[in-house]
């Protein structure tokens, strides 16, 4: 026999109603509770009716995924993100559906929005990073004529329902550390200039030093593109610019790992004649030789707290209408060898 709502609430031990809110959102949960109600659904095999629900409530539980171009998936920060809506989509009982967006013409984005429209999902989430002005279509959008939209990864703004990471806040703890290090010229390399955390996380890298009385120089910029050998060829021009470099702080690991092959080839190790530190804590940081210090951000949190954040969104579409919300997440960073001086590496 298949297993009902009120033979998991016997084995979470919790009413048929708290089950219910768990399921839909519709009251809060308790995160203990929520978690035993969760584990007793997997062992007894229980299956929500969503169509039976979606009947009721004229909901598809589909949530719509915007991100731009297939080639995108293979950065971290979106296979991260990703992953974090999925699991969380799957938690509330949502199917998600895939939409590529190649270009950035205004034309392109409203035909997307009309085809997720016609198909009726309950929510979206515009996972494509804020990169010049691709936010200006925001400016012609009837709310009222899509399902709610809730965008992942740019600048709080006000009008808008956001889900962000505080790049320069991030930037600020990088350059912090290795000021504490004792460096006093310490060089960044950029992601593209015209992505929004890019941008952010120089200003961070530039404020801290203005802060601290040091230099914060053009000649210590130099701008790549993510990938590791940007890292190699950026870290060959900020050594002919500035020989005189104790630090580097390259704006993804990728970046980093080019700067250590740089470093490498001109005799320069790491940290002993150079501190390093890198943005992302991707699962490979560690295994980097040396160990790279590295930001976390908590991209899998920012999938979860994006899928949350609409749901209850969507849930309230038929009583009174949440006002839109910004929720910044706070980075942390993780310190590892490739930025302590000698004597500290045994930390």
């Amino acid at each position: 026999m298949k297993s009902t709502v009120q033979d998991v609430a016997r084995r979470a031990g919790v009413s048929a109603g708290t089950v219910s809110n768990a399921l839909t959102g519709k009251r809060p949960v308790a995160q203990a509770t929520h978690q035993r109600i969760l584990a007793a659904m997997h062992e007894l095999g229980y299956q929500p009716n969503l169509m039976a629900r979606g009947l009721v409530n004229q909901r598809s539980h589909v949530l719509s995924i915007v991100i731009n171009e297939l080639h995108d998936l293979g950065f971290y920060g979106y296979s991260s993100a990703l992953n974090g809506i999925q699991v969380r989509a799957n938690q509330l009982g949502y199917s998600l559906m895939l939409h590529f967006v190649n270009g950035s013409t205004e034309q392109e984005i409203f035909a997307t929005l009309d085809q997720i429209r016609s198909r009726q999902a309950d929510g979206i989430i515009w996972a494509i990073h804020e990169i010049g002005e691709n936010r200006a279509w925001v400016r012609d959008i009837q709310p009222e004529n899509y399902p709610p939209l809730l965008f992942l990864h740019m600048h709080p703004e006000p009008t808008l329902n956001v889900v962000s990471i505080d790049n320069q806040a991030g930037a600020s703890l990088a350059v912090s550390h290795l000021i504490e290090q004792g460096c006093r010229t310490v060089g960044i390399l950029t992601g593209p200039q015209d992505w929004w955390e890019s941008k952010a996380r120089l200003a961070g890298w530039r404020q801290t030093l203005q802060q601290a009385g040091l230099e914060a120089d053009s000649s210590l910029v130099v701008e790549g593109n993510w990938l590791a050998d940007s890292g190699q060829s950026g870290m060959e021009l900020l050594l002919k610019q500035r020989p005189d470099l104790d630090a580097i702080f390259a704006c993804n690991d990728s970046m980093a790992l080019g700067v250590i092959h740089t470093s490498r080839r001109h005799g320069l190790s790491i940290p002993e004649d150079l501190l390093l530190v890198g943005y992302d804590n991707t699962p490979e940081a560690a295994s980097y030789w040396p160990p790279l210090t590295s930001v976390h951000q908590g991209l899998l949190q920012s999938g979860q707290i994006a899928v949350d954040e609409l749901h209850q969104i969507i849930e309230a579409a038929t009583d009174e209408p949440i006002s839109p919300r910004q929720h910044i997440l706070q980075p942390e960073l993780i310190i590892r060898q490739s930025s302590l001086r000698k004597k500290d590496t045994r930390r």
